[in-house]
């Protein structure tokens, strides 16, 4: 039965309605700031904004579609162990809260980035931004593809057109209303995402038969492995691999990068951002454990005939929609409101994500070489570079859809891979005052290319099973038996050789034949999980930047600048020899090019750097 006859008229007039409001949202801030138009209101909503918008505004910026469709697939094919996210979420607030913010705010930098080149050297920060550019547009590419996949499968809208209209979309209320457009819509779209939520979960709930039925179910099919504590770094959903590497990959999101620390300095405080930054985590633990919820149940729904296997739907990210639409098949308006949910989670993620983007180019690449350029230009630059890189994201989402991976396998590989490295080198800049430049150029290059490297390889060359298994699933409930397609515990397009087994229950698995040829460096370094890749670049970024500081001769702390070290507690042994912050202080990292443009777009700066001066900078990190 097609999936897409459950979508009424209701169900069009409800998913048309978000995207009309969202637009009206960008166009009413377009319209009230047309007269005070600049890159302060347009970048940082004028650094007045709400933290309670903010905090829904940070939470919605990187799970949203991801987390909507994505994770109960994740949950689905590998179990309860994902749900440990949630604590790896806690320590990098933690850690950006402590750390990060005060940093952040104290400096005044309007690129995270600017501060590479404050402690390392101006080609560091042009590197790491344009590291971390890749990665944004990449992981927009994916979100762009998620929901268009979703509405693909459940209407008549086919997938190209689908991508085409979430990021036409969201680049037309982003271009023209900036942050505050951003930040409003973000709260809007929140809200009917977990309302989209909560409805599947109650009803598929009710469908099945209770909670009861749904834990009866996990059990049976193996799911309830949140407690699976295997040290093998191979194994590919673990509490460590979750926690350990999912932390690492939290803490780039939350403290270095552009999408998030525009966010703080839109508060008008470090208090005010430290208050977002907290309160993020309320609806984002929301929407992490409705989405455990939803794979749950979509399991117990499934348990019997897996759609994917019976050729029902072309990919297993497409088997949260199919199952809305199923369980809403008499109830016309609902399957909209959850088709809505999604597409705002991609709003949400792609708004945030070009806003930031445009950001980046402006203040990393364009105005270091064109300081005196007019506030007017800026802001057409800004709204150009908006629209150009709205176009890169839809493009690349064509070329995700071409991909049979796991969304969460992709969205973890390209940020480990990337923002490994990069919350490396800002780890040896603020607490390790003895690496210098040199240590930290090669040592994040050196770590990007080695965590890509096995994270490229490992797509066709991973040999150890428990990398890429899945749980069991079954197609004996299905109303016709002799379906041919097999589960592969390799994901089927990167395939080697396999054999497949059928069970009398009509359970499909694939054995890997070609374990046993394969060379060692398959079997082990290309089978790391993927929740590792972060971890792989942080430390082999750390360890190239202090052989090649040593090399090149360390940094000496007592001739460092103090106010760009970060104690990790304020103790007078833990500064290493780092000075003191005298009460009269003139940041002396500052290169001629940043002074410029500090003096240009900052005309009320009060040292080189632009940023006020604070005799207590290091005590403000810890306490404030």
């Amino acid at each position: 039965m097609e999936s897409n006859k459950y979508f009424h008229a209701i169900d069009f007039v409800i998913f048309i309605g978000m995207l009309i409001i969202s637009s009206a949202v960008g166009v009413f801030f377009a319209y009230r700031d047309r007269e005070t138009q600049s890159t302060d209101n347009y970048y940082f909503g004028s650094r007045k904004v709400s933290p309670i918008l903010v905090s829904f505004s940070l939470a919605v910026s990187f799970i949203s579609a991801i987390t909507v469709i994505g994770l109960p697939v994740e949950i689905y094919l590998f179990g309860t162990i994902f749900a440990w996210v949630v604590l790896s979420h806690l320590i990098a607030v933690l850690i950006s809260s402590t750390y990060y913010i005060p940093l952040l705010h104290r400096l005044q930098l309007k690129s995270v980035y600017q501060y590479l080149n404050l402690r390392f050297h101006t080609r560091i920060r042009s590197l790491a931004s344009g590291m971390a550019m890749i990665n944004l547009i990449l992981y927009m590419g994916v979100t762009v593809y998620i929901p268009a996949l979703a509405l693909s499968a459940v209407t008549p809208l086919e997938l190209n057109w689908s991508i085409a209209l979430t990021s036409l979309v969201c680049t037309f209320y982003t271009s023209i209303g900036g942050m505050k457009a951003v930040i409003w819509t973000d709260f809007i779209q929140a809200i009917i995402m977990l309302t989209g939520m909560f409805a599947v979960f109650i009803k598929a709930t009710i469908v099945v038969g209770g909670l009861g039925s749904i834990s009866e179910a996990v059990e049976r099919g193996e799911r309830n492995n949140f407690w699976k504590f295997n040290i093998d770094p191979r194994v590919r959903s673990t509490v460590w691999t979750v926690v350990i590497g999912l932390t690492l990959n939290n803490c780039f999101k939350t403290g270095c990068n552009q999408v998030f620390t525009q966010r703080y300095m839109s508060c008008d405080s470090v208090k005010s951002a430290r208050i977002a930054l907290w309160l993020k985590i309320i609806p984002g633990t929301m929407f992490t454990l409705l989405s455990v919820g939803n794979g749950l149940a979509m399991y117990a729904f499934y348990e019997g005939c897996d759609p994917h296997t019976a050729k029902q739907i072309t990919k297993p990210d497409q088997s949260m929609p199919r199952l809305a639409m199923e369980i809403f098949q008499d109830t016309p308006g609902m399957a909209g409101l959850f088709v809505s949910s999604a597409y705002c989670g991609t709003l949400s993620t792609i708004s945030s994500g070009v806003n930031a983007l445009s950001a980046l180019a402006l203040m990393d690449f364009i105005l270091p070489c064109f300081p005196k350029m007019s506030s007017k230009k800026r802001i057409v630059l800004s709204k150009v570079l908006t629209i150009i890189f709205g176009v890169l994201v839809m493009t690349l989402a064509y070329l995700v859809s071409l991909s049979s991976s796991n969304i969460i396998q992709i969205t973890t590989s390209i940020t480990g891979s990337i923002g490994g490295p990069v919350i490396a080198v800002f780890t040896m800049g603020m607490f390790m005052p003895w690496i210098n430049h040199w240590g930290a150029l090669i040592g994040i290059v050196g770590g990007w290319l080695f965590a890509g490297w096995i994270a490229i390889s490992a797509m066709s060359l991973s040999s150890f099973p428990g990398t890429t298994e899945k749980l069991p699933l079954s197609i004996d409930s299905c109303p016709t038996s002799n379906y041919t397609t097999q589960i592969s515990t390799n994901y089927s397009s990167y395939s080697t050789s396999t054999t497949e087994i059928e069970y009398s229950s009509g359970e499909i698995m694939t054995t890997n034949l070609a374990i046993v040829e394969s060379p060692v460096i398959n079997y082990t370094l290309y089978s790391i999980s993927p929740f590792y890749y972060g971890v792989i670049g942080f430390l082999t970024c750390i360890l190239i930047g202090h052989i090649i500081s040593l090399i090149t001769g360390f940094n000496k702390p007592s001739k460092a600048d103090p106010m760009l070290f970060v104690p990790i507690f304020n103790y007078k042994v833990l500064r290493f020899g780092v000075p003191e912050i005298p009460s009269s202080y003139t940041l002396a990292s500052c290169t001629p090019e940043e002074e410029k443009l500090n003096k240009t777009t900052n005309p009320n700066t009060k040292n080189a750097n632009g940023s006020p001066i604070a005799s207590n900078w290091e005590d403000s990190i810890l306490k404030e």
